[in-house]
């Protein structure tokens, strides 16, 4: 289909190499800053030699890394939707076919809408989570990594050019860059066992472009006095460069850990404010360091109104948020049922959603910390009285727990689940099969029915995008 493109694409590199052969052979000479070019036999300034080598290569690695974090983005727009809706409509296909083994028809087994394309198309990410790496000359490196670490070639490289990456992100990733190349004395940690301390960055930013900066380091031997030390200098240093009136919020975390929550290992504030705050709508939504919130801000609103309408609640219904995050989704239907219940593992993110309720003055929505698949069966058991109770899920790639899908097909008043995928052809889709099979001895209750997917692309220039599955009974 995309045949020609990539023609063109192959034209284009055989005319690099070509000017490149003839540079190295004398052949070429570059006459001035825009790379007018002559063909002649005088030779060839060495100093512009290795600058057009570097050169190329620079914008080689910058393909590189946009080809593996944004395989599509030498695609048109419109040609991305239209390859993910081919691939949402193989999903349904194999959906179809766990559920109807022996069935002949070519029908998928519900209505499969048109991909929603996403509000915004560049710079959409309002998060980025950066690696602090050496790059082949050595050098300190704070980017997005390519490659695997067990062939030894893993590299680190800069994402200023990635069309989903906002340029405010590369900027501070950039000044940190150069305060570890330049004023700090420490060195990376690459591998725990190895020593050095520098480890990550993580930027969020929200709709008035204030930044909330999370530099992640691995503590080795310091004490704390050293360690504070150091962080105070790279929060004065990053203070003092351009832009800096945006960054509004410094915190590091000292991780033994590949990743560490807020309570095994806390987020210290170095500078300015505790939190950050979204809008979506008509609503005000407070982001900590470690919180979740979809990384497209525009079209998580696309997201949770198409929600919102499938789930439809009516006056009397009780909405129950399964991995609810700060609240978000929840919180945007509250107004229109008789209550909402969230339950999220993270308990900083459950202390958010309580802030965002309180503060968007939504009395009517409690979220609790824990466990989905230890809380849920309590929680059922309180709503008791309840006559409706509509169910939004929201799990990360793995999907929900099998008990968890047992009690949604067991409690006979639960009559509408909404589920939101990001990889629905992984182990999400056991989670649909299960909801939606025939009575079994082992699961012998009613099954739902799914009515209809929605597609959401929440990720221009990647072959991801979420799905909204409609399941009633």
């Amino acid at each position: 289909m995309y045949q020609k493109l990539w023609d063109v694409m192959r034209r284009v590199v055989v005319q690099k190499r070509f000017i490149h052969d003839q540079v190295s052979q004398g052949r070429i000479h570059v006459k001035d800053s825009q790379n007018s070019l002559s063909t002649t036999n005088l030779g060839t300034d060495k100093k512009d030699v290795n600058e057009l080598n570097a050169n190329e290569s620079y914008d080689s690695l910058k393909e590189e890394l946009a080809d593996a974090v944004t395989p599509l983005w030498r695609i048109p727009y419109h040609e991305q939707l239209k390859i993910k809706n081919q691939r949402n409509f193989e999903i349904m296909v194999m959906l179809t076919k766990r559920l109807r083994p022996n069935s002949n028809s070519s029908n998928i087994i519900c209505q499969l809408k048109e991909t929603l394309p996403s509000p915004v198309t560049l710079h959409y990410r309002n998060k980025n989570e950066f690696h602090i790496r050496y790059d082949s000359d050595g050098r300190a490196v704070v980017g997005l990594c390519v490659g695997q670490a067990s062939k030894n070639t893993l590299r680190c490289i800069t994402a200023e050019k990635l069309l989903n990456t906002h340029p405010f992100h590369s900027n501070v990733a950039q000044h940190l860059q150069d305060y570890i190349q330049h004023q700090s004395k420490w060195k990376i940690c690459e591998h725990f066992q190895r020593g050095g301390n520098w480890r990550g960055l993580t930027i969020r930013s929200n709709y008035k472009n204030e930044q909330m900066a999370i530099v992640t380091i691995h503590p080795q031997n310091l004490t704390g006095e050293e360690i504070h030390s150091e962080m105070e200098r790279m929060k004065d240093y990053l203070l003092a460069c351009p832009l800096s009136n945006q960054l509004v919020s410094i915190y590091y975390q000292a991780c033994l850990h590949t990743r560490c929550t807020a309570e095994q290992s806390p987020f210290i504030l170095l500078h300015g404010q505790s939190h950050i705050y979204e809008r979506i709508g008509e609503y005000d939504f407070r982001i900590s360091p470690e919180s979740f919130f979809q990384v497209n801000t525009q079209g998580a609103q696309l997201l949770y109104e198409t929600v919102a309408r499938q789930l439809a609640p009516e006056r009397l219904s009780t909405v129950v948020d399964l991995c609810c995050g700060t609240g978000t989704q929840g919180l945007m239907v509250a107004r229109h049922c008789r209550g909402v219940i969230g339950i999220e593992l993270s308990r900083s993110a459950v202390e958010d959603a309580r802030f965002n309720a309180a503060h968007n003055q939504i009395h009517n929505a409690e979220f609790f910390a824990g466990r989905v698949e230890k809380l849920f069966r309590p929680l059922l058991e309180q709503l008791d009285a309840a006559p409706d109770i509509a169910v939004i899920v929201n799990p990360s790639r793995g999907g929900v727990d099998d008990r968890v899908i047992e009690l949604l097909r067991s409690n006979q008043r639960v009559r509408h689940v909404v589920y939101i995928s990001c990889q629905a052809d992984g182990l999400a889709m056991n989670n649909f099969v299960s909801l939606c099979h025939r009575p079994t001895r082992k699961m012998n209750s009613e099954p739902f029915v799914l009515r209809k997917a929605i597609p959401v692309d929440m990720f221009p220039h990647t072959d991801h995008c979420e799905l909204v599955l409609s399941f009633r009974r």
